[in-house]
Parts: C-alpha cells; sequence; structure tokens
C-alpha cells in the first residue's frame, strides 16, 4: 500500500512539473512574438507620425540672421551671423559690401567665414576695430556659395541684407538685427507632395524662381531643414523649363509609410553633390504627413 502510495505520488509530481513546464514554454514563446511584432510594427503605430500622404513647402536654403553692433567707448563693430540649411560642414566667405544686394559694389570689410557643423548650421563672428561711423545707407552684408570666391559659382551669394543705419549716432552705442534669407536671382521655391499606394512611394516636386535650363540635385534627407541629416531616399534631377519652373515626379519601392517630422526636401545648387557648390541647397522643405 504505502508503495502503491509512493509510486502514485510520483506521477502525481511529474504531472505537475510537466504541466509547469508547458505554461512556462508558453509564456517564453508568448514574449518572443510579442517582441517581434512589437519591434516591427511599433515605428508605425502611431497615426499622428506616420501616414500615407505628406507634403513639404520649399522655400529659399539657406536662411538666418546677422546681428550688428557698434560700441561707442571702443569704437568696434561686432557683425554675428547663423545660418542654418547650409551643406554640413561647409566654409562660405562672407564680407561687408558696398553697394545693395542687388547692386553690389566692392568689399567694406572682409567678415570671417560661416562655417557650419554636421547638422549645416553655420556660424560666424567678426570683430572690427577703429569703425568711427557707420552710414545711413549703402552696405550690404553677403554669404557667398564658396568655399571660395572663384569662379564665379563660388562668388554667387546665397542669402544677402542691405543695411540701413538710419538712426546711428556716434554718442551712443547701436545693435540691429537684419534678416538673410533672400538672395539676388536665387528665388527658387515649390511643393513636394508624397503619396504612398501599396508599397510605392510617389514624391512629386513643382518649382519656381529657378534658373531657366538649370538643372538640380533633390533628395530625401532624414532631419530638418534646421538640423539636416544623411540622404534617406535620392529623387529625380529638378529641370527647368525656359521660364525656371519644373515639375518631376519619382516613383520609390517597398516603402510602407511616411515619417511626420523626421524627413525633409532638399532641393540643391547642382548635379554634382560630391562638391560644397554642387551640393548647397537652394529650397528646402520639412515634411509633413496628413
Amino acid at each position: 500500500m504505502v508503495r502503491k502510495f509512493l509510486v502514485n505520488r510520483k506521477f502525481d509530481l511529474l504531472a505537475v512539473l510537466s504541466i509547469v513546464m508547458v505554461l512556462f514554454l508558453a509564456g517564453c514563446g508568448g514574449t518572443k512574438s510579442a517582441h517581434a511584432s512589437s519591434g516591427t510594427t511599433a515605428p508605425l503605430s502611431s497615426s499622428s507620425s506616420h501616414g500615407t500622404t505628406a507634403s513639404a513647402i520649399l522655400r529659399h536654403m539657406p536662411e538666418g540672421a546677422a546681428t550688428i553692433s557698434w560700441d561707442q567707448p571702443s569704437q568696434g563693430l561686432t557683425i554675428k551671423i547663423t545660418l542654418i540649411g547650409i551643406a554640413p560642414n561647409s566654409t562660405h566667405p562672407a564680407n561687408i559690401h558696398a553697394g545693395t544686394c542687388v547692386k553690389q559694389g566692392a568689399v567694406v570689410h572682409p567678415l570671417q567665414n560661416v562655417v557650419a557643423d554636421a547638422h549645416g548650421v553655420g556660424l560666424s563672428t567678426t570683430v572690427i576695430k577703429n569703425v568711427m561711423t557707420l552710414p545711413a545707407s549703402g552696405w550690404n552684408i553677403t554669404v557667398h556659395n564658396g568655399p571660395g570666391l572663384a569662379p564665379a559659382d563660388q562668388f554667387l551669394p546665397i542669402v544677402c541684407s542691405d543695411l540701413a543705419f538710419t538712426h546711428f549716432s556716434p554718442a551712443s552705442s547701436l545693435s540691429v538685427q537684419v534678416p538673410l534669407n533672400t538672395a539676388p536671382g536665387s528665388g527658387a521655391s515649390g511643393t513636394a507632395h508624397l503619396t504612398i499606394s501599396g508599397k510605392t512611394l510617389t514624391v512629386k516636386l513643382t518649382m519656381s524662381g529657378l534658373q531657366p535650363h538649370s538643372s538640380h540635385a533633390a533628395h530625401i534627407h532624414a532631419g530638418t531643414c534646421a538640423s539636416q541629416g544623411a540622404v534617406v531616399y535620392n529623387l529625380q534631377n529638378v529641370v527647368a523649363n525656359a521660364s525656371g519652373n519644373a515639375d518631376v515626379t519619382t516613383t520609390i519601392h517597398n516603402v510602407s509609410s511616411i515619417p511626420g517630422h523626421i524627413w525633409f526636401v532638399n532641393v540643391h545648387y547642382g548635379t554634382n553633390v560630391s562638391t560644397q557648390t554642387g551640393y548647397n541647397p537652394i529650397a528646402c522643405g520639412d515634411v509633413v504627413v496628413g
């Protein structure tokens, strides 16, 4: 009788252990499936951050501002330039010229180069000593395509602003800020429309204000116009007609969704983006889903 009880008890324990083991393995298998599913679907789970339609407004790039300060006691003139949307790690000559942005004259004061970081944010600070007075008008501040001032493509202004010191007084200090968001002969603008059908992404760029018959590389990048990242997708070159207008469509396969706020569309100065001059953006727009 005792032996029979022990045998039965042994079988009961084995049965319980078998059930526990099955449940444990099922639990592990379930956890693995959940992680696999989460890993593939998490980026697409938020309808507010992903979609099948999106657009971007393409505006002039780069853009920024210049702060011009004159200190009366030291008679020092300080110029601080901040730009976004220039080629990452690029260098751009800057000057105060006589004349206007449209009718530019000789260099009055050379400025420190605007040097960009890895995200296309450029900074420059110049201190000029012994500036006794400032003209009411007749100066402009220009940042050039670079990295040098020759040939002509490198000399082209990427941003320019006319300077006016109508309220200047030699008896008091002065500080003014001017926008740097336009340049003569560089008025490119437009829109980009992105749609997904199945797993095919279609990108249509419509642009105006380009140089007639010019050609420009275009890409979808990671990041934003203000903080640029790497190229995600190459787009067809933007080719302008005789009126400076262009319509170009690109189809890209195996794309399931469009992320919002982490893509932007960049249109570049030329088609050879291996050089700074060719890479420099002329128009940019952040992609907005919906």
